[in-house]
């Protein structure tokens, strides 16, 4: 399976709930509001909802303000946390519980701090951290050193899962400095770019995160990458991408990459391709 993925199991553990949030005391939610304003904004009204920041405020991406994903301040077990917890469920945000010596504003400028990184190529990357697959697999993928620095001032924190369940993620305190800037690696990279596809399989075949071939992320990146994108297509071809073998799926690329067809050409090209092997 994929580096990250298989660092999945060593990072985190799994949970059936927030009941490890100690009730009564604050939570932190970033949602990632541009997705479903509608849904999103009533939070903010509701009991047990204490403060919240934009947090693309006073960063360079504060044209963007409007769009951009909200850090709320709001009480464990509360109206409004059960309300944000449900909003996280639906893959708008992920949460966490700080330790005392930080606030709403510590963790706002910690976070802002990762929303633009350096990458491979010598230019700069937009990183959707609001978004809880590509937080996952950032915090998967993050080098050992660079993970405790990330997550030590954020303490506890709970990822949604594709199958309905929880990643609770927590590092030891750092042991060494942190570097001067926080950059993407390749790997990290990479991650991101197949974090959208493996939650996709995840929620399609009812396998966690962890437990997903690495053949087929790899075969969904290849549909992409050949326009193949829009989950109706994909849902056609999941058998293949599950059970052909290397001599068929070296078919299924070939017609793959026939020029000029559409995405759904694509498609049902590839389920003849398969159905007559």
């Amino acid at each position: 399976m994929p580096g990250w993925l298989n660092q999945l199991a060593k990072r985190c553990r799994a949970a059936d709930n927030l009941s490890e949030m100690v009730t009564g005391q604050r939570g932190l939610v970033v949602l990632d509001q541009r997705r479903s304003p509608e849904q999103c904004r009533p939070l903010l009204s509701l009991a047990g909802k204490r403060d919240f920041v934009t947090l693309f405020a006073g960063t360079p991406l504060s044209p963007l303000l409007e769009a951009g994903p909200w850090l709320l301040d709001i009480e464990v077990g509360s109206e409004a946390w059960h309300c944000a917890e449900k909003l996280c469920q639906q893959r708008l945000g992920w949460v966490c519980q700080p330790p005392a010596d930080q606030n709403l504003q510590s963790i706002a400028d910690h976070l802002r701090a990762l929303f633009v990184l350096d990458d491979p190529h010598g230019g700069k990357s937009l990183i959707n951290l609001q978004q809880p697959s590509a937080w996952t697999a950032l915090l998967a993928s993050v080098p050992a050193s660079v993970y405790s620095h990330w997550l030590n001032p954020l303490d506890r924190v709970a990822t949604p899962t594709p199958l309905g369940q929880w990643s609770i993620w927590q590092a030891d305190a750092p042991t060494s400095p942190a570097p001067e800037r926080w950059q993407l690696t390749a790997d990290m990279e990479a991650a991101l770019k197949e974090s959208q596809q493996a939650w996709w399989l995840s929620e399609r075949t009812g396998k966690h995160l962890s437990a997903l071939p690495d053949q087929w992320v790899k075969r969904l990146g290849k549909c992409a990458q050949y326009g193949i994108t829009k989950g109706r297509h994909l849902a056609r071809l999941l058998t293949a991408i599950q059970q052909a073998d290397e001599d068929s799926w070296q078919r299924i690329e070939d017609t793959l990459s026939v020029p000029h067809l559409s995405a759904k050409q694509r498609t049902t090209e590839v389920e003849k391709t398969y159905d007559n092997r």
